[in-house]
């Protein structure tokens, strides 16, 4: 057996526990425990799978990103529950980097690469500042409203633009994106559906039935991007 395998194996049993305890059980005590292992494990799986092909490291970057925001997420605080939609939003503002890279808009143009690059670590040291600022100098506890607004917003962007590059270049890597992003929005979806509109258990459980593979979709979308780039180079 590959090292690989068992690592799926753990990601899917984790990713169902979590979300037993999590949205049906509800003892979120219990779903901290399993919370961790997700990431941890499809991480490893990455790590092991077509270990011929050069990993990028900003796609473990990304990994660890999304680590600290799903476990900053279950701490129940509304800083960490901020940060934690900070993060996600960093992590779309990747996705769109990664297809603008992917669709050839920026291909060869290390110069706007590096301003781009210089551009989102400046937008992220001013969101901290903005952040210290409304907390310590203001006062002033900067709402989760607008936020959740920018997430909204973010996240619909980069939809939309992994549609057209699925549909204008037919890759294996925007496929697996797609996938990933549609796994998100119906599971949030669905999921703010059955919370604040209409209770019905089934909602809950489809909920958590097309948010168990996103991060699957994501791993394989990044493994694709690794193997595309790879044939590039040769």
């Amino acid at each position: 057996m590959k090292l690989n395998d068992p690592a799926l194996v753990l990601y899917f049993v984790a990713y169902i526990l979590y979300l037993y305890f999590f949205k049906i059980n509800i003892d979120k005590e219990v779903a901290l425990i399993f919370k961790p292992m997700i990431l941890a494990s499809i991480s490893f799986y990455y790590f092991f799978t077509a270990q011929k092909n050069r990993k990028n490291k900003l796609h473990f970057f990304i990994i660890a990103l999304l680590f600290i925001a799903d476990n900053a997420n279950l701490l129940q605080e509304t800083i960490f529950y901020q940060l934690a939609l900070f993060l996600y939003m960093v992590v779309l503002f990747l996705f769109l980097y990664l297809i603008l890279i992917d669709s050839k808009v920026l291909h060869k143009q290390v110069q706007i690469e590096k301003r781009l690059g210089v551009f989102w670590n400046f937008n992220i040291f001013a969101a901290f500042v903005l952040k210290i600022v409304s907390l310590c100098v203001v006062k002033h506890t900067f709402h989760s409203y607008y936020f959740i607004v920018n997430y909204i917003i973010v996240f619909l962007s980069v939809l939309v633009f992994s549609l057209y590059n699925y549909f204008k270049f037919k890759t294996s890597s925007a496929k697996f994106l797609l996938l990933t992003m549609l796994s998100l929005l119906l599971s949030d979806l669905t999921s703010v559906i059955n919370v604040y509109y209409y209770k019905a258990p089934n909602l809950n459980y489809f909920s958590c039935l097309v948010e168990i593979p996103c991060y699957y979709f994501l791993i394989k979308y990044f493994l694709a991007r690794d193997i595309e780039k790879s044939n590039i180079v040769d």
